[in-house]
């Protein structure tokens, strides 16, 4: 019962973070977009990334939330393995490290989770 209520709180506490970057941050979305391409065919939702995991699970997310991600990680061309083994989301300055134990992050441009191994065409380094 313990477990279950840690997984509930860290799924309400990620909601509620990606809402307010969503609403937030909708502003550095676009800037960081800049004149990238419009090229959606790499979304990432069927990789099969280095580690034993994925961040798929988008049952945390309400309709409309699950819609701005997949606009975004399309505009964004979001995927869950790096083409570039120097730059990932866990060493990106907008990546949101998990909680607890949990494997996936979340990211300042999109709602849901993101995995550290993660890429996409808005990564800057962390400073």
């Amino acid at each position: 019962m313990s477990d279950s209520l840690k997984v509930s709180r860290r799924s309400f506490l990620q909601r509620i973070s990606a809402l307010g970057i969503a609403g937030v941050g909708a502003s550095t979305v676009l800037s960081a977009c800049g004149g990238g391409s419009d090229d959606a065919s790499s979304t990432g939702d069927d990789s099969s990334g280095s580690a034993d995991f994925s961040c798929d699970d988008l049952s945390g997310l309400s309709d409309q939330q699950i819609s701005q991600r997949e606009t975004q990680t399309q505009a964004l061309q979001y995927v869950e393995e790096s083409p570039n083994p120097d730059q990932n989301c866990a060493n990106c300055s907008f990546w949101q490290a998990p909680e607890g134990n949990a494997n996936c992050g979340g990211c300042q441009l999109f709602p849901g989770p993101v995995h550290p191994d993660g890429w996409c065409n808005s990564w800057v380094a962390a400073s």
